[in-house]
């Protein structure tokens, strides 16, 4: 009762305030051209002023806001000409790829994209091939590396430094351990990995080509300058900044877009909105403090994770949650406590997931748990299996001088030691653990996602990646994280929405040593092969995770 008293008290100051909204539009009707100028990075966690100061950079948009604001541009019904500048980009591929297909909606709304840029990247190229017309400076370069893989095998390495690493792995293209026990990948893996990276490039050469219309040879070269691609037909004029954003072309802002907002949102008796919680789920999955709270950027610690996700459940303000993940895997075991809590979520709301660039192993497990899954077309899924890794440092300690005593041991021990071999017995409990723990990650996925199990372990699984497929299951459908927003709408029409991004808070920690304290660890993560250090803090753990990282692109565009 009190609220509608205090709407009907400034109801005055309301209806002035929605005059001058208009009035603002009224003014601005004959322009037609909107000058836009893209963000070099996103935000991906909340910062204070001050945090923003120490940094020393401009602050930036997150990437959703960004989305947003693309979207809002075809609400502005006099705009005929989107005139873009593309500064060098730190955007991961999803995120191009997810801004282009925004650009194609808005063309496909009739508005004419015109794009510029000084120098980039494959990312940049990927924009540019959205537009009507493409223009970049003379002197332009960009740098291009189609999506491909390199990797480092270590398993001669560690021999002949004394390292004996053994891996028990689920399937034969669980490839994780291969790095460390190898000296290149199995027959299999490189078979799927094969697969995988010739699947996406042609999902990108066939946007940077539209489907033929130029060379893809064109896109091979390292280095393309504004001149082979203005002769290879793929931009259609080279200019200066100053002759695309012309002094005299009175054009509108992008700010303009939340001018038409707000008078299109606005209502003389305002309703409260349901609320759509975002949760970004970005790195390797661990454990994290089981007392802490404070999520940081890059990780899922599983503890702080589930603590957020009771607060959604538990939240009457958060109707729909989207979870937004970006994994390569992790633990084994946090992986399946991170799932339960999902699932008790999703009984009290509705919980959709989005794919970003990575969501395999863990990842994949842990998306299982949600209703609908949504995914980018150039995401990496699967390596759907379980692997562990255990290093023998025996012969290393030797070489070194180093001697160990066991004293009072007993059955399976040896397991947690990394210098004593395994015996038989030992060696079948890991493999029974694989086992089981590869079984229990096959009924999460076949429970949720409704795939008989014979055939996710034929077709599917055994550690295999793929891009997204809505054929076979194992997503929903493709699309970028404002799709998702559209889906809830649809199936919520009579609901109106607010939307809470819920980034972790910027953490000093990350950014300071002496915060943490400087000890040995910090000493031998400073001196020693990160390889090395993996192989010890990951021993006798068995993991969800893959290895599988692509290059895309070789410097930030």
């Amino acid at each position: 009762m009190l609220r509608y008293f205090f709407l009907i008290l400034f109801s005055p100051i309301r209806l002035l305030y929605y005059f001058y909204l208009r009035l603002r539009a009224f003014l601005r009707r004959k322009r037609t051209v909107l000058h836009f100028e893209f963000p070099s990075y996103f935000e991906t966690s909340h910062k204070s002023f001050f945090v923003r100061k120490f940094q020393g950079k401009q602050s930036s948009m997150t990437r959703l806001d960004f989305l947003l604001v693309l979207r809002s541009l075809g609400k502005i019904k006099q705009l005929k000409t989107l005139k873009i500048f593309l500064p060098p980009m730190d955007w991961s591929l999803s995120e191009f790829w997810e801004v282009k297909e925004e650009l194609i909606k808005l063309k496909e709304q009739g508005i004419r994209i015109e794009s510029y840029a000084q120098e980039g990247g494959l990312g940049t190229l990927l924009l540019m091939s959205a537009s009507n017309e493409r223009s970049a400076d003379k002197e332009a370069e960009f740098h291009i590396q189609l999506p491909s893989a390199e990797s480092s095998f270590y398993g001669g390495l560690l021999k002949h430094l004394g390292v004996e690493v053994e891996a028990y792995a689920s399937g034969p293209y669980k490839s994780f351990a291969e790095t460390f026990t190898r000296t290149g990948f199995s027959k299999e893996a490189k078979k799927n990995i094969e697969d995988l990276i010739l699947d996406l490039q042609n999902i990108i050469l066939d946007a940077l080509t539209e489907k033929g219309k130029f060379k893809k040879e064109t896109f091979y070269k390292p280095i393309l300058t504004a001149e082979s691609l203005k002769e290879a037909g793929f931009l259609d004029s080279i200019r200066s900044e100053k002759e695309f954003f012309p002094e005299e072309e009175k054009a509108l802002s992008p700010n303009h877009s939340y001018l038409i907002q707000r008078i299109e949102d606005f209502k003389f008796v305002s309703k409260r909105k349901k609320n759509i919680a975002i949760l970004p789920l970005e790195g390797g999955i661990s454990s994290g403090e089981y007392s802490g709270k404070e999520r940081e950027a890059g990780k899922i610690e599983a503890y702080p994770t589930i603590s957020l996700l009771k607060e959604l459940k538990e939240d009457k303000n958060v109707h729909v949650v989207v979870l937004e993940i970006n994994s390569p895997g992790g633990s084994a075991f946090h992986s399946e406590l991170i799932h339960r809590e999902i699932s008790e979520l999703k009984k009290e709301k509705p919980v959709f997931v989005y794919f970003k660039d990575t969501a395999a192993s863990g990842g994949y497990y842990i998306a299982s748990a949600a209703e609908t899954i949504t995914s980018s077309p150039v995401c990496i899924t699967g390596s759907i299996g379980a692997v562990m890794v255990r290093a023998n440092l025996k012969k290393l300690y030797n070489k070194a001088k180093v001697q160990k005593e066991t004293v009072g041991f007993y059955p399976f021990r040896e397991i947690l030691s990394e210098y004593t071999p395994l015996k038989k017995e030992s060696v079948g409990f890991l493999q029974k653990e694989i086992a089981r723990i590869e079984s229990q990650f096959y009924a999460r996925v076949s429970e949720g996602r409704k795939i008989p199990l014979d055939q996710l372990k034929t077709k599917w699984g055994g550690g295999r990646v793929y891009l997204p497929k809505t054929e076979n299951k194992i997503v929903d459908s493709l699309g970028g994280i404002l799709d998702v927003l559209q889906t809830i709408k649809n199936n919520f029409p009579k609901d109106k929405f607010m939307i809470s991004y819920e980034l972790p808070e910027y953490n000093f920690r990350s950014e300071i040593p002496f915060l943490k304290g400087f000890g040995l660890k910090q000493m031998m993560k400073t001196f020693l092969p990160k390889e090395i250090l993996f192989l010890k803090e990951m021993s006798e753990r068995p993991l969800y995770y893959s290895n599988i990282k692509i290059n895309w692109n070789n410097r930030k565009n």
